[in-house]
């Protein structure tokens, strides 16, 4: 075994000893990769050894967050054309600003206007199904005949007086009915005209309410619109949430790499500690940068 002195442009390097079979080019290849060893920051041999785990993990939800960014923009971009389309829809409704949920009174006025009539035809005819069919053809009259009227006030069309005494005269002659089926019924003539009397407020003010619900409530395209917004509202502000968690998440782990780092420069660098707390800072502020 023989030793060599080499000698560089640097200067006189260190002696190397000249093993069997260990050639020149596999000298320089464990040179280099030392030096190469030598060169790599404490920032990278943290991340590519104690700290790989927690790195990881910022970087999973690092992805996290941009899929949550994603989807935020894309329920926000929704919900403002629900917001849009739903503000076209109000400007060209033609009726009241009244929640379309009262537009389920209707039936119920329809139901109150065929009892009525049901009363009036069952001592008259011949049949209880007669009267029932009748009572229902003489309700769904009724508020066809009111529909009609607030569709022409919807219009801004005035309603024609013929309309309104048409109107009169059907309550009118329901009432004359209701009179004649108490008188059948054994009623004195004062009952008769009492019930007479109230049947005909009952039936009046279910047309009129029928009428007046129609002109002054949203439709349901309307009512449909605000749902939707509602709904798409929910879910922008649920992914918003979402992606919050997320950040803090992010932020919390980004903190405990830091801590971690922190004790590697100190402890295993032996750097001082206002110098590893600059890089600890520097490390965490670059793996979370750009995080809104």
């Amino acid at each position: 075994m023989s030793t060599k002195s080499s000698q560089g442009p640097e200067g006189p390097a260190s002696p190397v000893t000249a093993l069997p079979g260990i050639t020149t080019q596999t000298r320089q290849a464990v040179r280099g990769t030392a030096l190469s060893v030598s060169r790599v920051s404490p920032e990278g041999r943290y991340l590519a050894g104690l700290g790989k785990p927690v790195y990881g993990h910022v970087s999973d939800l690092q992805g996290q967050e941009a899929d949550a960014t994603a989807k935020v923009d894309g329920r926000r971009a929704a919900m403002e054309r629900a917001e849009i389309a739903d503000k076209e829809r109000k400007e060209d409704h033609r009726g009241g600003d009244r929640p379309w949920s009262l537009r389920t009174l209707i039936p119920v006025a329809i139901l109150t206007e065929a009892l009525t009539a049901y009363v009036a035809m069952e001592p008259l005819v011949s049949s209880q199904s007669l009267a029932a069919g009748l009572a229902t053809l003489t309700a769904v009259a009724g508020a066809g005949m009111a529909c009609v009227l607030a569709n022409r006030r919807l219009n801004r069309l005035p309603v024609p007086p013929a309309a309104r005494i048409l109107e009169g005269t059907f309550i009118s002659v329901l009432t004359a009915l209701r009179y004649e089926s108490l008188h059948i019924q054994g009623a004195d003539t004062l009952a008769s005209v009492g019930g007479a009397a109230l049947a005909a407020l009952i039936g009046a003010l279910a047309l009129l309410g029928i009428e007046e619900i129609v002109v002054e409530t949203h439709t349901f395209a309307v009512f449909l619109g605000a749902l939707k917004v509602s709904w798409r509202h929910w879910r922008y502000t649920a992914a918003v949430k979402k992606l919050a968690r997320i950040r803090a998440r992010i932020k919390a782990a980004a903190g405990k790499l830091q801590r971690h780092f922190l004790d590697f420069l100190l402890k295993t660098e032996g750097l001082p500690l206002d110098q590893a707390r600059r890089r600890a800072a520097a490390l965490k502020a670059a793996l979370t940068d750009g995080e809104a």
